[in-house]
């Protein structure tokens, strides 16, 4: 079975003492709440970002793009 990632992994910081308090498997359904709002919103970025662009003609689409996302 896979490890799961630790959630001062999935919040890329110490997670406050009052979190870590939480008994163990909360703390488990908190990260892979946190994993999947994060997956959720980078797709949502991006799909916004290439519908953003579509109207942008294609030669300048990847610097418009960078511009964007950074």
């Amino acid at each position: 079975m896979p490890r799961q990632p630790s959630l001062a992994h999935v919040l890329d910081a110490e997670p406050p003492a009052t979190v870590l308090a939480l008994p163990d498997d909360v703390q488990l359904r908190l990260v892979g709440h946190v994993d999947t709002a994060r997956r959720r919103q980078s797709d949502l970025i991006s799909s916004s970002v290439d519908a953003a662009i579509r109207g942008v003609p294609l030669p300048v689409r990847g610097i418009v793009k960078k511009a964007l996302l950074g």
